[in-house]
């Protein structure tokens, strides 16, 4: 970015800082409260949906369905939506073979 007017870049400057500022303050706040953040609630909740994906799939396909028309609203592809969330689950088989929290047969 090319600055020709010193007193822009100043402003500029003191405008990210406040940004900065209020976004560090506001996650010290919710920290402090032990409140999670919208990214929080997410994994967590990813989490939990790939748990019952892997163990009980009949359960999950509803929610799949749900899950990857939500993508698919906010622009991504179908296919390329469908296989990350398949690649995701084969890690948490993967896992949960590996601790011994799944037989082959399931």
């Amino acid at each position: 970015m090319d600055w020709h007017d010193q007193q822009d870049l100043a402003r500029y400057r003191r405008r990210k800082r406040k940004q900065r500022d209020y976004q560090a303050n506001y996650r010290a706040k919710l920290a402090d409260a032990k409140t999670p953040e919208r990214d929080d609630v997410a994994a967590v909740l990813m989490g939990i949906y790939l748990d019952v994906l892997v163990l009980d799939h009949k359960a999950a396909v509803e929610f799949s369905r749900r899950l990857v028309e939500g993508l698919v609203a906010d622009g991504y592809d179908r296919q390329a939506s469908m296989e990350r969330i398949r690649a995701m689950a084969r890690r948490v088989r993967a896992r949960m073979q590996t601790k011994g929290g799944l037989t082959a047969t399931e």
